[in-house]
């Protein structure tokens, strides 16, 4: 693990996560500035750092460990990547069936991460086109889909934006708060969100949500399309079955053994 110093801070950083995490247990400052090759001083201030961003804990004893946010990190990495697996097929499948453009997306405390899309050439513009908001602050949490799922889902992120009157993106959007609140109760009953040209004119848009095996939300499961061709009642039945085959088999793909993580000589 020596010579690891490539100069630069991001570099430094990732050196030290990395002399902790191969070291497997505790390790203390002198171990950690010989396995990293750069002077103690520059060390114990990283290290101090990511104490404080819990990305390394310090015991007692002034060793280190890996922090919880770390772990936190590498948590959902995994899982991101678990759902990206078992989703893509089905996703594909109900592209497959609609001919609209079907996608997947992970969805975290303050934003949401689009991980697949299946559709057809004829859809590539439509994807082109469009503008799929990843910040949960924004105003298209308001508009789409897939924000709605998320408002109907978590009180305190639909709290946060009470303040704030909807904010139409189109001339069919919702402009009284009374309303929009009507519209998430009707979420709330059947588990599908649904927009008609509130994101964009001539476009519809449904989703529902992805669990994981404790029953937390942990993604989002829909279909885009032009306003004229989707049929609301039949997404209306192909999603939850699909998010449901989805959760169930991100459940057998984490409670199977894993590989060991490489560990790198010190």
């Amino acid at each position: 693990m020596p010579g690891m110093d490539d100069r630069t801070v991001t570099g430094r950083v990732v050196a030290v996560l990395d002399a902790v995490a191969g070291y497997g247990g505790p390790v203390s400052l002198a171990e950690l500035t010989r396995a990293v090759g750069v002077p103690k001083p520059t060390v114990r201030r990283i290290a101090a750092d990511l104490v404080a961003r819990r990305m390394l804990r310090r015991g007692p004893d002034g060793r280190y460990l890996l922090g919880p946010h770390l772990l936190d990190l590498g948590r959902r990495a995994a899982l991101q990547q678990d759902l990206l697996t078992v989703a893509t097929p089905h996703v594909q499948d109900l592209f497959a069936r609609t001919g609209e453009i079907a996608w997947v997306c992970q969805v975290g405390d303050d934003s949401i991460t689009f991980l697949t899309m299946a559709f057809g050439a004829d859809r590539a513009p439509d994807v082109r086109r469009g503008e799929w908001a990843n910040d949960l602050r924004s105003a298209a949490t308001q508009t789409s889909a897939v924000g709605r799922m998320l408002l109907a889902e978590r009180p305190e992120l639909l709290e946060s934006l009470r303040g704030r009157p909807p904010a139409p993106q189109t001339p069919r959007g919702t402009t009284s708060w009374p309303r929009f609140l009507d519209e998430l109760d009707a979420v709330r009953d059947t588990a599908i969100a649904v927009e008609h040209e509130q994101c964009h004119l001539g476009f519809s848009c449904l989703a529902t949500g992805v669990r994981d095996p404790e029953g937390g939300l942990i993604g989002a499961l829909g279909v885009t399309g032009r306003t004229g061709r989707l049929s609301t009642r039949r997404m209306a039945r192909l999603l939850p079955t699909a998010a449901e085959a989805i959760a169930r088999d991100t459940g057998m793909l984490l409670a199977s053994p894993r590989p060991p993580a490489e560990r790198h000589p010190s």
